[in-house]
């Protein structure tokens, strides 16, 4: 019984090894498909219709630590970061879209974005994987990564 839960152990953390290298793996992907990276406090949103009559959320940062900019007119003193993508709720009407996150106000999150000044629906390269909350500490203040997912699950009705 003893060698079995040796052998289960040592292929448990040979496994969780492997996920964390894959992990990383994606990560780095996102971070060559993105722009901008960023850790900022969202401060504020706002639902509304473009001139195309799709709805669109905006969702604003402030306190910005800049990681990566590759867009040369993005200055690193900017106070606020403003970052426009598909879906919403306006007016009783709500567009959800698959694999966007679900960003709050007063949240603070690290975040991979295209910053190429063009419009794109789901600027998240990776999707959900692309916004990771962090946490505070009332005690410490110190600040850790999140592991939990910024997507919301979506439900759909039969």
């Amino acid at each position: 019984m003893k060698k079995f839960s040796s052998v289960f152990l040592l292929l448990l953390c040979l496994k969780m090894a492997v996920m964390a290298q894959s992990e990383a793996q994606v990560y780095d992907k996102i971070g060559m498909q993105s722009d901008l990276v960023f850790s900022g406090t969202v401060v504020r949103q706002n639902c509304y219709l473009r001139s195309d009559s799709m709805l669109v959320t905006e969702t604003v940062f402030n306190e910005i630590g800049i990681v990566k900019s590759v867009n040369p007119s993005r200055s690193g003193n900017d106070p606020e970061i403003r970052i426009v993508y598909a879906g919403g709720a306006l007016n009783g009407k709500i567009i959800m879209i698959p694999d966007i996150p679900d960003l709050a106000v007063g949240k603070r999150y690290f975040v991979f974005v295209k910053d190429d000044g063009a419009f794109h629906p789901n600027p998240f390269p990776g999707g959900c994987k692309a916004v990771i909350e962090i946490s505070r500490d009332s005690l410490t203040r110190g600040e850790s990564l999140s592991p939990r997912s910024s997507c919301q699950p979506v439900a759909l009705a039969p």
